[in-house]
């Protein structure tokens, strides 16, 4: 019986946010309203607050319910160059910015307003989804790339993780170009060594 009501739950939360996601890709998150997802899934206002206590609570279950999709893709998008550090960065950064530029959700995150919209769990309330992002990531690259020192690899995966939220909130360029550019940036990144010295002034610079 537990088991059951536990499915039961389950299937009831998503239906919620599919219907949730619906409402947000459709009018924005600004105008979702409880009583409407209540109605548009056929429950009481009563069920529904059990489940989200909040307008909040739907906003933080949506957006990480998209970030562990992302995550997934992402994965997928590593594991199919485990033997290129440059091509496994370059798919998974290439990967995400495509699907945010896609996905409705998205969308509605970058046009939501105040202080409670979307928007703020990119930028402002984003540090849970920073956590979970850097952690996934910091977990396979010392997996796949054991060689990488601990130091570099802490930092480059965050530069990745926080230049591609970067693009996702304001894009400078294509998903291909910017995730060319990130890239280059966490490879070099990850393999320097901190003793790296500027070279003197006057010396010649070593070829390419």
């Amino acid at each position: 019986m537990p088991r059951f009501r536990e499915t039961v739950r389950t299937l009831l939360r998503e239906r919620l946010l599919d219907a949730a996601y619906e409402a947000v890709a459709d009018r924005g998150f600004d105008k979702l309203r409880m009583a409407h997802l209540a109605g548009a899934v056929g429950v009481s206002r009563q069920t529904l607050y059990s489940e989200f206590p909040s307008k909040e609570a739907v906003g933080e279950a949506l957006f990480q319910r998209e970030l562990e999709r992302c995550l997934v893709g992402i994965q997928q998008g590593l594991d199919a160059h485990r033997d290129d550090l440059r091509a496994a960065v370059e798919a998974a950064v290439r990967f995400t910015l495509t699907l945010a530029g896609r996905n409705p959700l998205i969308k509605a995150m970058l046009t939501s307003t105040g202080e409670n919209g979307l928007l703020s769990y990119l930028t402002t309330r984003s540090a849970a989804a920073f956590e979970t992002a850097t952690a996934m990531t910091d977990a396979y690259v010392t997996e796949v790339w054991p060689a990488i020192d601990p130091v570099a690899r802490e930092l480059a995966v965050d530069a990745a993780v926080r230049l591609t939220a970067s693009h996702i909130v304001q894009a400078a360029s294509s998903p291909e170009e910017s995730a060319r550019r990130i890239a280059d940036t966490v490879v070099r990144v990850a393999l320097s060594t901190g003793l790296e010295r500027m070279p003197e002034r006057g010396a010649p610079r070593s070829a390419p």
